[in-house]
C-alpha cells in the first residue's frame, strides 16, 4: 500500500494521479514509478480497467470514479469517455492541453509544484481549446519524446512556466457552444435530438468542417488552420448545425451554385473546399455522420451527374440532373438523336452556340421518359406492314386509339411525334393473336375484315371497334396467314350488333342502324 495517501481529484486523469504521487513517494517521473508498482505505463494511458484497478488497490482509492475519468480504448483508433464513443481525432492525441491560471492555483501555496498540478480530463479532448473557468485559451506543448503520450505535467515544466507568464495577459473568450454542448453531453445531459443521436465526434467535425467553410472560405485548407481558427470554426458552424439539415443543404445549395466552372456547371470541389477534401478523402475510414448524406444530395441535386458514377462511397443509379451526351450513353442513344428529342419536348433549349453535347445538362428522370418513347417510335409507313393490312386499317386504329403516336405524349411534336408508338403496335398484334379459333379454311359465313364492311355496307373503324370491344360472336384466324390478314369475322354478327348495339357502343355504331 501507498502512504500517506494522495487524495483523487474529481475531473483528473488516472495518469495525472499516478504523475503526483510519482512526485510524492519517489520525487521523480511516473514511468518509473508505475514499472515498480508492475503496472504498465501503456495500460494505464490506455484507461485497462486493469491497470486501473490495480493502482487504486494500491494508492487505496475507489476505482469507480477512476474509471468514469479513464479514456478507455475500445478497438482501433477508438475511445470511450463516460459512454460517449469517439475516434482518436477527438482527443489532443500526444498534445497535452492545460489552463495555465488552472495550473496556477493547483500549485500555490504548495511546496511541491509537482504533487499539486492535476491534469484534466477534459483537457485531453479536441473540442476543449477554452478553460470555461478563466475564459482563457489553452494551452498546448509537445516535447517530441515518446512521453508525450502520457501527458505528464511534471515533465515539462519549463514549458509550462512560459505560458504561465504569458497567460494574464491573454486576450479572453467564452467557451464556443460546442465546446459547452461535448460538456454537457458527457455530463448525460440531452440535446438536440437529430445532433443526439450522432456520434458525440461526428458533430464536432462536422461543425468545424462546415464552419470552417463558412468562415474561412473555400480556398481555406485544413491542414493550416491553427488552434484559434478551428474554434472560432466550431463556433460558426454550430450556429448552422444546431438549426437541422434542412438549414445545411440550403446553405451548401447557396454556397454550390454560387461557384461556376467555364462550363457553367457547379463544382462541388471549388465550392466546398476542406469540407469536401475531408469528405471525398480516399483514406477516410471514420463515419463522418449524416452530414455526408447532406452533401451528397445537395450534390446530386445541382451537379450533372454520370448513371452509376461513384459519390460519396455510392453509385448514383438515377442522377437528377445529367449532360445530354452521358445520358445518351447510359440509354444507348446518339447524342445529337436524343438532343433533338429534348429540344423537341422544350427540356433544352434552342441555342445553337451550344455545340457539344456534354455541356448541355437536364433533368434524367423528365428526359428518360421520353426517351423510352423516343426508343419505341415507328414510321407510319412500316405498320401496314408489321400488321398485315391496309393503311386504311391503320389510320381507323389510330382514330381508334389502339395505335398511338408519339406525340400523344404531350410533350412530343413535329415528324418524330408522328410515328407510332412501337408498344401500342406490340398490344395490337397481341390482340390479334389471341382473338378466336385458328382455321384451315375460310368457313363460307365468315370473310376478311375490307370485304365485311363492303357485304355490310359499313366503315371499317365500325367493324374495328366491334372486334376489339369483342362484340362480335365468333371470330375466326386463318392458319398460315399473319395480322390482320388472319382475321376472318362474320358478315352477319356485324349486322347483328348493328341492329342491337350494345349499351357502350359508340355513336359510330349506332350511325349504321337502321
Amino acid at each position: 500500500m501507498l502512504f500517506p495517501k494522495v487524495p483523487f481529484h474529481a475531473g483528473e486523469t488516472p495518469m495525472s494521479w499516478a504523475a503526483r504521487q510519482a512526485a510524492f513517494h519517489t520525487g521523480g517521473r511516473v514511468v518509473p514509478f508505475l514499472n515498480d508498482l508492475g503496472i504498465p505505463v501503456a495500460d494505464l494511458a490506455r484507461g485497462k480497467r486493469k491497470g486501473v484497478e490495480k493502482l487504486c488497490a494500491m494508492a487505496g482509492e475507489d476505482p469507480a470514479s477512476m474509471i468514469r475519468n479513464s479514456i478507455i480504448a475500445v478497438g482501433h483508433r477508438r475511445f470511450e469517455l463516460c459512454g460517449q464513443e469517439f475516434s482518436a481525432e477527438f482527443t489532443t492525441g500526444v498534445v497535452t492541453r492545460f489552463c495555465p491560471l488552472c495550473i496556477d492555483e493547483d500549485i500555490d501555496g504548495c511546496e511541491d509544484p509537482g504533487v499539486a498540478m492535476r491534469h484534466r480530463v477534459r483537457w485531453r479532448l479536441a473540442p476543449f481549446r477554452t478553460c470555461p473557468k478563466h475564459n482563457l485559451p489553452m494551452s498546448d506543448v509537445r516535447l517530441g519524446k515518446w512521453t508525450d503520450m502520457i501527458h505528464e505535467l511534471q515533465a515539462m515544466l519549463g514549458a509550462i512556466a512560459e505560458q504561465r507568464a504569458v497567460a494574464r495577459t491573454c486576450a479572453r473568450r467564452d467557451p464556443s457552444p460546442l465546446q459547452i454542448y461535448v460538456d454537457r453531453r458527457l455530463d448525460g445531459a440531452t440535446g438536440t435530438a437529430w445532433l443526439d443521436h450522432q456520434g458525440i465526434d461526428q458533430v464536432c467535425r462536422a461543425a468545424e468542417m462546415l464552419g470552417g467553410l463558412m468562415r474561412f472560405g473555400a480556398g481555406q485548407k485544413a491542414a493550416d488552420m491553427t488552434e484559434d481558427m478551428w474554434d472560432a470554426a466550431g463556433r460558426t458552424g454550430w450556429s448552422l448545425l444546431e438549426k437541422g439539415p434542412c438549414e445545411i443543404r440550403d446553405v451548401l445549395a447557396q454556397t454550390l451554385t454560387r461557384c461556376l466552372r467555364q462550363n457553367g456547371h457547379p463544382s462541388p470541389r471549388i465550392a466546398f473546399g476542406m469540407l469536401y477534401g475531408w469528405l471525398f478523402a480516399s483514406r477516410l475510414s471514420k463515419d463522418p455522420g449524416p452530414i455526408r448524406e447532406i452533401v451528397r444530395d445537395v450534390i446530386i441535386e445541382h451537379v450533372p451527374l454520370v448513371p452509376g458514377q461513384m459519390l460519396l462511397g455510392r453509385p448514383v443509379k438515377h442522377p437528377r440532373l445529367s449532360s445530354i451526351n452521358s445520358i445518351a450513353k447510359a440509354e444507348g442513344l446518339h447524342s445529337k438523336t436524343l438532343a433533338n428529342v429534348l429540344r423537341v419536348a422544350g427540356l433544352i433549349g434552342d441555342d445553337r452556340k451550344l455545340k457539344s453535347a456534354r455541356n448541355v445538362v437536364t433533368d434524367y428522370e423528365k428526359a428518360k421518359a421520353l426517351i423510352d418513347t423516343a426508343k419505341h417510335a415507328v414510321p407510319v409507313t412500316l405498320v401496314p406492314d408489321m400488321l398485315t393490312t391496309s393503311r386504311p386499317v391503320v389510320a381507323e386504329l389510330i382514330a381508334l386509339g389502339q395505335l398511338t403516336r408519339i406525340q400523344d405524349h404531350g410533350q412530343l411534336q413535329s415528324k418524330l411525334g408522328k410515328a407510332i408508338d412501337g408498344r401500342s403496335i406490340q398490344r395490337t398484334r397481341k390482340f390479334i393473336e389471341g382473338v378466336g379459333e385458328v382455321v384451315d379454311a375460310p368457313p363460307e359465313t365468315h370473310v376478311h375484315l375490307a370485304k365485311a364492311a363492303e357485304k355490310c355496307r359499313v366503315t371499317l373503324r365500325a367493324i374495328l371497334e366491334m372486334l376489339f370491344n369483342r362484340y362480335l360472336q365468333t371470330v375466326y384466324r386463318l392458319a398460315g396467314a399473319d395480322g390482320f390478314s388472319a382475321l376472318l369475322i362474320s358478315p352477319a354478327d356485324v349486322m347483328a350488333c348493328i341492329e342491337d348495339p350494345p349499351p357502350n357502343a359508340s355513336d359510330e355504331i349506332r350511325f349504321w342502324m337502321g
